[in-house]
């Protein structure tokens, strides 16, 4: 194991690890529960559990908010714990070259904070690269992004979906928003309590948009959903229909759609040849909502391809990137020196154990 190279995809929901020749070696929530603001109750999977049913004593926390680092010390705890558990101690991992996929538009000290994450932590890293998310995603479809035709790609993930024109191997253009799946958590969370009088938390809200929720109407689908009745307080179990739950997120729908829209409106037209011929590549576990592709093709009149393991797409990519030995010659990948940086120094109050 010792030396092989890891690619990383540092998700706001979850964190996944691809080693060369092994595949995906960890795919946890990126999470992790804090026990009196320094002990390490759990990570991942284990501390996403948790959410919503902590005494006071325990904090939650996800590091990592519209892709970008915003808790560095909660997100070096969940990194060395994390390698800890793969390699005994983190520090075997030292001689491994690593490769971070990161968000297009989000600035220099943010985009450093990546690298410096493995540089401080108690791996001795041979080096650090890192790589575009929409590269990842071209990648796992298939593409020669290294060819003259322009490729687009929507990811829409759990914080941001990043629309992103590439083509030679450098993104033409691309625009990063604030709205994907955790806000279509929120949405739905505040209609079903505006018009079915229920608070439901952001879990079950996950469940009906996974479940039955439709980027167009007139699904005949409907879920169970528990919560706490907004009038008497008490616990209650009603029936939700899917045309609820698209009513709660088609505005959030439509804002993506006008995004991607004005993308294309605003490339040179030898690019929008080659989009209306390979159509428009989307990704991210949101693409699983129902008739998503459906909305896409009605509003752009292009095809739509849906990747195959949509929620996977960006750490398959970045796999099949990192299992080419001459990866770090490629011209989309830039490497990082060992320096630190101090990232807005937000802690959040965390004492690390010396």
């Amino acid at each position: 194991m010792l030396g092989k190279s890891i690619g990383i995809d540092l998700g706001t929901k979850r964190i996944k690890y691809y080693r060369k020749g092994d595949g995906i070696i960890f795919d946890q929530e990126n999470c992790i529960a804090i026990e009196n603001r320094e002990e390490i109750r759990a990570i991942g999977d284990e501390a996403a559990e948790m959410v919503g049913r902590t005494p006071e004593t325990i904090e939650v926390i996800y590091p990592v908010n519209r892709g970008v680092i915003a808790n560095v010390s909660a997100m070096e705890l969940l990194f060395n714990t994390s390698f800890d558990r793969l390699y005994g101690k983190a520090k075997r991992a030292s001689g491994t070259s690593f490769v971070i996929a990161l968000p297009t538009d989000i600035t220099e000290v943010e985009k450093r904070s990546f690298a410096d994450l493995i540089h401080k932590s108690g791996i001795k890293p041979k080096n650090v690269s890192l790589v575009d998310k929409p590269i990842c995603v071209a990648m796992a479809a298939g593409l020669d992004i290294m060819k003259a035709k322009g490729v687009m790609t929507v990811d829409v993930g759990a914080d941001t979906t990043e629309i992103a024109i590439i083509a030679l191997g450098g993104i033409v253009r691309s625009r990063l928003l604030p709205i994907a799946g955790n806000k279509f958590d929120e949405s739905i969370c505040n209609y079903i309590r505006q018009k079915c009088a229920l608070v439901i938390g952001k879990s079950n809200a996950e469940q009906l948009k996974m479940g039955i929720a439709g980027a167009l109407s007139g699904q005949s689908l409907t879920m169970q959903v528990n919560g706490r009745d907004v009038v008497t307080g008490l616990p209650k179990r009603i029936e939700i229909e899917s045309d609820i739950v698209y009513e709660a997120i088609k505005e959030d729908l439509k804002s993506i759609t006008e995004n991607i829209k004005s993308t294309l409106e605003h490339i040179p037209p030898e690019v929008s040849s080659d989009i209306i011929d390979a159509g428009i590549y989307v990704t991210g576990g949101s693409a699983l909502i129902g008739n998503f592709d459906k909305l896409l093709n009605a509003e752009t009149n292009l095809k739509i391809n849906i990747l195959e393991d949509p929620q996977d797409s960006v750490i398959n990519g970045l796999g099949k990137l990192i299992d080419d030995d001459n990866y770090k010659t490629l011209p989309y990948i830039y490497r990082q020196p060992g320096y630190s940086v101090n990232l807005r120094n937000v802690n959040n109050g965390i004492a690390k154990k010396k």
